[in-house]
């Protein structure tokens, strides 16, 4: 299993096994993820470093509930401890840390990449000789660096442009660019077409929906999957029963004369998009990513809709899967602030 699908199993877990197993086995799930990804920090505080090390040690409390699930195996079958050489290892890292630094500097994703990019792949085209192969790929990797070199040096020369790098305040807002194509994103803009990099991240946050605390940012297209339906036949396209009481419920709450709008057609969309800041750098946006409500088809009996998790006015966090994202339709009368907008419809 590749560290990209460890990541992935990461951010879905949790949701996955609620409501399957027992409260105390997903509270030792929870606990190790969050040691996990508190362990990744580019940055420690002696607090940051306690919260981590109760991740863990919640962890062991309730780990218990794992063996006696019978979900703990191995390669040869059930394991009936945590006697596990890898798992023995994560209680050094509050330690290691104060005297060691981070310990995503010694993440090993880098290297098996390049293994991939620079090794296997190269070998591919080389005469596969075993006993010249790390010659040949030295002289590879020079020639494509020259190379590279040349491009951009010729580059600059022919539009007169320095050598100097300009740093400009707005890059404070930009994430993850490649740093010869922001450079040339400062000084030539026009000629960016001449250079291949990494497409910048959206900004949602400018033009997007935002959320009331402004933490997350939400974006749907102008035009939406489905148009001029009403509730009704929303209820029975995506099987929810209660939809249409539940939406008739929501707008007498918001608008107390707003019973002409009971009947309001809708417009439907099958996904949007939600971005969020990086909890480590406040200045750093995360790339967005997509949520799916798509209704029931021949390809997905039930939907096939995604599971969120959503902060309640309360502070208290809960999961939830979408289950529709509309909006009613702005002909005709004019419609309250408060209902001239986009809704998603959840269920916990």
């Amino acid at each position: 299993m590749t560290s990209w699908k460890h990541r992935e199993i990461q951010c879905t877990i949790v949701p996955t096994i609620a409501g399957v197993v027992d409260a105390n086995f997903i509270c030792a799930v929870h606990a190790l993820i969050d040691f996990i990804y508190q362990a990744q920090s580019p940055t420690f505080t002696p607090l940051s470093i306690a919260a981590m090390d109760a991740s863990l040690q919640e962890f062991h409390r309730f780990k218990g509930l794992i063996t006696l699930a019978e979900a703990c195996r191995g390669a040869s079958g059930l394991i009936d401890h945590f006697q596990i050489p890898k798992l023995e290892l994560l209680t050094s890292f509050s330690r290691a840390i104060p005297n060691l630094g981070d310990i995503i500097q010694y993440t090993a994703d880098v290297s098996e990449c390049m293994l991939i990019t620079h090794c296997k792949t190269p070998f591919e085209h080389t005469s596969h000789q075993r006993t010249t192969f790390t010659q040949q790929i030295i002289h590879f990797l020079d020639q494509e660096d020259t190379a590279r070199q040349f491009d951009l040096y010729s580059f600059l020369c022919s539009t007169n442009s320095s050598l100097n790098n300009l740093i400009l305040n707005e890059f404070d807002e930009v994430v993850d660019m490649d740093p010869a194509f922001a450079w040339i994103t400062c000084v030539t803009p026009e000629d960016l077409s001449c250079f291949k990099g990494p497409q910048p991240v959206c900004n949602h946050f400018l033009k997007g929906l935002l959320s009331d605390d402004s933490v997350a940012a939400f974006h749907i297209t102008v035009s939406s999957d489905l148009a001029d339906k009403t509730p009704t036949f929303s209820t029975q396209h995506y099987v929810l029963p209660d939809f249409s009481q539940q939406l008739c419920s929501f707008i007498e709450h918001v608008d107390r004369v707003g019973s002409h709008f009971q009947n309001h057609l809708l417009r439907v969309w099958f996904k949007f998009c939600l971005q969020l800041h990086s909890s480590l750098h406040l200045l750093l946006m995360m790339p967005s990513q997509q949520v799916q409500a798509y209704p029931p088809s021949d390809t997905h009996c039930l939907g096939n809709c995604d599971v969120v998790l959503l902060r309640t006015q309360s502070g208290d966090n809960i999961i939830a899967q979408v289950w529709m994202i509309f909006g009613l339709l702005m002909r005709g009368t004019r419609l309250p602030p408060a209902l001239a907008q986009p809704f998603i419809y959840v269920q916990p």
